[in-house]
């Protein structure tokens, strides 16, 4: 009766181990089916890319162009991933009529943030009730920030959510330090914040 009852239990126990086993396996391939029907970044013609390119370069004389890719950023239509000769990863933004409208931080994953990023200290996405800037606006803001601060890399721009200026931008100067520049209604520049070094 004992030998019955063990040889029961570990039969079930197989039967345990294999189901898990498959289960497992089932997990793997729809791990594997989800990473390959994620989307793609638009692949752009040769012409394309080399617009693409050489506005990249004429924003950022010397840098070198890692790649080029369609869509972007606060909706742009295209975008070209570089390396400055100091060795910085940037993004230049790039629109339809193939002119470099800003130059971003790269996003990193696991590493320092980028654009978009979560939290508010000028390397992370839009504090609570703040919203990206797009369009002529953001052109705008960005063209007064950069008037004011020549050389500068935008990190981003947003609306303001403390009522001191509606718009804000986030900039690393020339020099390295960052600011949290605020902008008017009448896009004038009125005040700039230092934002905490990078760790």
């Amino acid at each position: 009766m004992l030998t019955t009852i063990r040889k029961s239990a570990l039969t079930v126990a197989a039967l345990g181990a294999v189901g898990l086993g498959a289960a497992g396996i089932a997990g793997a391939a729809g791990d594997a089916k989800a990473r390959s029907t994620a989307p793609a970044r638009e692949a752009l013609s040769r012409e394309a890319a080399a617009k693409v390119k050489a506005a990249a370069l004429e924003k950022v004389p010397g840098a070198t162009v890692v790649r080029v890719e369609g869509g972007g950023p606060y909706a742009t239509p295209y975008h070209a991933h570089i390396e400055t000769s100091d060795g910085t990863r940037k993004v230049v933004l790039v629109n339809a009529s193939f002119e470099a409208t800003a130059v971003q931080a790269e996003r990193r994953h696991g590493g320092r943030r980028g654009p978009g990023g979560p939290g508010h200290d000028g390397r992370g996405g839009p504090g609570a009730g703040e919203k990206a800037l797009t369009g002529d606006t953001k052109s705008k803001v960005e063209a007064a920030v950069l008037a004011k601060y020549d050389g500068a890399t935008i990190l981003r721009t947003e609306t303001n959510g403390d009522g001191a200026a509606p718009y804000e931008s986030h900039i690393e100067t020339s020099s390295g330090e960052e600011l949290e520049v605020l902008v008017d209604k009448d896009f004038g520049v009125v005040e700039a914040r230092e934002r905490p070094a990078r760790p």
